[in-house]
Order: structure tokens, then C-alpha cells, then sequence
């Protein structure tokens, strides 16, 4: 790029991050959406990177955990993508369709559950950290699953919504002392059987699986492989998370109505 080029650019600006969405921009450029380590999340123009066999080749596809090198802009929100080195691309997650919907469900809560700019590390750890698990996860259910649901409330939580599974939203009744519970997404957590009573548009669930996923909050991401999740469970935790992350993020969710249609298609 000549000094034209570089005309209306501040210094250059370096991150690990993990490429969240790209589109294409006219004939050759890209715009890329980007979950960075150091700077939170990204928009940027990629110039030429759709004929770019040097700088970009691969490194911008979706998931991509890469070395990002931009320039900011002084007049635009957008950022000029220099360069992106990969760092992993996920093969397993390309290759199972359960994992590429469990990780692109993450990828999009964690895109509409942040602000531009908000820099998040230990939001980002957590992401990538998932990520790497999923991938390299042998097989996919019923363990995959309960770690999807997993990842799925400690990202939300992460970002402020955490539902609330340790004890009764009214009555403060702790989830070791209820004997059968419901869930609330108005109100954000669970319900008692008493309190329940007066309550509406309840979702029944386990204590069994509010148990795991309570403990999943906790832990760390490398022991979710060590949760006994049974199919069972994981449909519950489903049912409950699912709902309370689109109320919280205010939007339906594309990937949920894929991973429907996988589920239906398989039978599952």
C-alpha cells in the first residue's frame, strides 16, 4: 500500500482475534466482523482480500482464530484490515455439523451481547477456549450438547445475563432444598413449586439439569468434558436457555432456527 493508501489512518493496531462474519464489499474487498482480544469487537474493510493470496488467503472465513493487524480510521467506525495470520482455523468444528451450529450460536450471542469497541478479555478467553474444546471434542452427543449449553451460560453470563439457577426468583428457596422446578424467562430464573403456583409461561426443567448447569457457571471451561449430561438434560437446558438469550439480547436468533431444522432432519 502506497502513502495514498494510508491517508487518513492512525497507527496500526495488533490483536489476537476470531473472525465472527465476513461479507463482501464490491468486486475484491471484504467487510469482516472481528471478536478481538484487546479491543472487544470490530468492523472493518479488507481491502483486496477476496484476490489477497498473501495477506488474507483463508485467514478471514468464519471462526478463524487469527493475528489481526489494523489501521483506525479518523472518520469512520470501520477499521482498514492490514493483514490477519491464522492461528487455527477449528477443523473439527468445520467438519460436524452439530459443531458448527453449537459454535455459530456462540459466535452470534457473543456478536449481538456486545458493543462495538468494548474490550471483554476474559469474554474472549472463554470464547476461545470453547471453541477448542468443541473442536476437539471426539464425539457429539449427548456430551457435546451439554457442553454447547454450557458455553451458552457462561458466555451469556459473561455479558451480564446470567440466569438466575441457585435459588427461587420470589420466595430466595435454594436449589438444593426444591424438589421440582420451573423456569421463568420474565423473570430471569427458577421457580419453586410453591411460588409457582401464581406464575405463568413457566418451562419445566430437572433439578437434576439446573444442578449442571449451575455448577457449569463455576467451573472451569477445560472440566465440562468431566459433566454427566444425558440427552435428556440437555434438551431441558435448551428449552430454558434458548428463550431467556433472545429476551436478553432482544432479537431472534438465526442459528436456533438451523438448529431446529438439523435436529428435525436427523431426527433428533
Amino acid at each position: 500500500m502506497g502513502e495514498r493508501g494510508y491517508a487518513g489512518l492512525m497507527a496500526q493496531q495488533q490483536s489476537p482475534a476470531i473472525v465472527l462474519r465476513a461479507t463482501e464489499f464490491g468486486e475484491s474487498d471484504l467487510i469482516v466482523h472481528c471478536f478481538t482480544r484487546e479491543f472487544g469487537r470490530l468492523r472493518g474493510v479488507a481491502k483486496g482480500a477476496k484476490r489477497s493470496m498473501k495477506r488474507f488467503v483463508g485467514s478471514l472465513d468464519f471462526l478463524a482464530y487469527v493475528d489481526l493487524r489494523f489501521f483506525e480510521k479518523k472518520t469512520s467506525d470501520l477499521v482498514r484490515v492490514d493483514a490477519a495470520t491464522f492461528r487455527s482455523q477449528f477443523p473439527g468444528i468445520r467438519e460436524d455439523l452439530d459443531k458448527l451450529a453449537e459454535a455459530s450460536l456462540l459466535a452470534e450471542i457473543v456478536t449481538f451481547g456486545t458493543g462495538e469497541r468494548e474490550t471483554h478479555r476474559p469474554l474472549f478467553d472463554t470464547l476461545l477456549r470453547g471453541l477448542a474444546l468443541i473442536d476437539h471434542l471426539p464425539r457429539w452427543k449427548p456430551a457435546g450438547c451439554g457442553i454447547g449449553r454450557m458455553m451458552e451460560a457462561r458466555v451469556l453470563s459473561l455479558m451480564g445475563f446470567e440466569p438466575n439457577l441457585s435459588a427461587c426468583v420470589r420466595c430466595r428457596k435454594a436449589l438444593d432444598a426444591i424438589r421440582r422446578a420451573d423456569f421463568s424467562v420474565a423473570r430471569g430464573g427458577i421457580v419453586c413449586e410453591r411460588c409457582a403456583i401464581t406464575e405463568r409461561d413457566l418451562i419445566p426443567v430437572g433439578v437434576a439439569t439446573l444442578k449442571l448447569l449451575a455448577q457449569g457457571l463455576r467451573a472451569e471451561v477445560d472440566a465440562f468434558p468431566r459433566f454427566a449430561w444425558t440427552s435428556r438434560s440437555a434438551v431441558e437446558a435448551a428449552r430454558i436457555l434458548h428463550p431467556f438469550a433472545q429476551v436478553h439480547l432482544g432479537r431472534e436468533l438465526r442459528t436456533l432456527r438451523f438448529m431446529t431444522s438439523l435436529a428435525r432432519a436427523i431426527g433428533g
